[in-house]
């Protein structure tokens, strides 16, 4: 590298709950001015800050940094650095989905665990088997019985009976009859959707109710939906999901991500510790 004035970039990088992470990382530097200058290193991250010496600064030191770590998502930032000075980095980083897998409860775990009694109580009457999800539908399931659980939902998850369908981002599930005038009651917790839910399907026996079906969360992102329906038998379900068309796509331009296609329930996962402090309760490796 060129000979120049120098200074210390340092990196923070964290996940989405707030610890440094753990990762092989390539960053590649593009210097603004002189792309003599351009490099690329690779770094260690063990669990803690890491500073990097010895890179030309002022009045060459305005820096692209892009940085691909192995387990999260890609991001870009810029830096100005100092002569004989530092520059830091911190930065929050989301797993990318597809280079990682879920280290989910086991059924054994969900059935015998206080934290998931609520969650066994409406299994156990259910026609769906948490043990026969794949892991993309039980993290969506323990995604849901978070949120829906939390006091940001008015416990709604107290409300629901048993489930019959389940996908990464939504649930299906038959819920008590006084669950949509609950809702309907807590306009600053649950505001109506003006199409009224019209993207949202069941099939069989339920039909989507004809007014005031569908209600969200005000929450920026990792907002919960519920639309309801009924049936012939005046029995009322629920079609439950994590949206992401209210706040996912800003959640990502917030933290610099790259964010396309449906929801993925480990970018749920993340959302939800990251900006909203409720935890599904599995993690990643």
């Amino acid at each position: 590298m060129p000979n120049a004035n120098t200074g210390t970039v340092t990196l923070e990088f964290r996940d989405a709950y707030g610890k440094f992470i753990r990762d092989e990382v390539e960053l590649r530097f593009r210097n603004l001015k002189l792309h003599s200058f351009d490099f690329l290193h690779q770094a260690h991250l063990d669990g803690d800050r890491l500073s990097l010496e010895g890179i030309p600064a002022f009045p060459t030191g305005n820096w692209n940094v892009e940085i691909f770590p192995k387990k999260y998502r890609f991001k870009s930032v810029f830096i100005s650095l100092p002569s004989n000075g530092e520059s830091l980095i911190q930065e929050t980083f989301f797993v990318d989905p597809n280079k990682v897998h879920p280290l989910l409860p086991s059924a054994a775990e969900i059935e015998n665990g206080e934290r998931w009694k609520g969650l066994w109580d409406v299994l156990a009457k259910s026609t769906v088997k948490y043990a026969q999800l794949g892991d993309p539908e039980k993290a969506g399931l323990l995604n849901l019985f978070a949120k829906m659980n939390d006091p940001s939902s008015q416990h709604v998850w107290a409300d629901v009976e048993k489930i019959f369908g389940v996908k990464p981002a939504r649930i299906y599930a038959e819920v008590k009859s006084e669950l949509w005038d609950k809702v309907r009651g807590l306009p600053n917790r649950f505001h109506e959707e003006p199409d009224n839910g019209s993207m949202h399907k069941f099939g069989g026996e339920w039909t989507r109710i004809a007014e005031h079906a569908s209600f969200k969360t005000p929450d920026p992102m990792g907002n919960l939906q519920l639309t309801f329906a009924n049936n012939a038998q005046e029995r009322l379900a629920v079609d439950a999901d994590l949206d992401d068309h209210q706040g996912l796509k800003h959640a990502f331009d917030v933290i610099k991500h790259k964010f396309s296609g449906d929801t993925n329930p480990y970018d749920i996962h993340e959302v939800l510790v990251k900006f909203q402090n409720i935890d599904p309760g599995y993690n990643f490796a």
